[in-house]
């Protein structure tokens, strides 16, 4: 991740923080594609995103404890 926010910095020659926090602000901003199935919303996530298994979620409730 780092790589990729440093390219974003260098390409548009600002500070890696402001890089940071355009990305983040631009990530707070963008819509939550959702579907309704049988009654429940269903996140839509872009291809080749990393699965969210029981055992997953199961470990950050934990955190939140």
């Amino acid at each position: 991740m780092f790589r990729e926010v440093k390219v974003y910095a260098d390409s548009r020659d600002i500070a890696l923080g402001k890089a940071v926090s355009e990305l983040v602000r631009r990530g707070l901003q963008a819509p939550l594609q959702t579907r309704l199935v049988n009654g429940f919303h269903v996140v839509d996530l872009p291809e080749g995103s990393p699965v969210v298994t029981g055992e997953r979620i199961r470990k950050l409730q934990e955190e939140l404890e």
